[in-house]
């Protein structure tokens, strides 16, 4: 996503997932709609 020169933080990607899942999940801890691919990234289960 970021590219080979990008020097930021890469826990930006992170908390804007964790704010989303708060807001749609009814638990976010045990997330059923955004969920993490471990290796690959996110999917959106609907």
């Amino acid at each position: 996503v970021w590219g080979s020169n990008y020097f930021g933080d890469t826990k930006t990607l992170d908390v804007h997932i964790k704010r989303l899942r708060s807001k749609v999940e009814e638990d976010p801890a045990r997330p059923k709609y955004i969920q993490t691919v471990r290796g690959l990234g996110y999917k959106l289960e609907v």
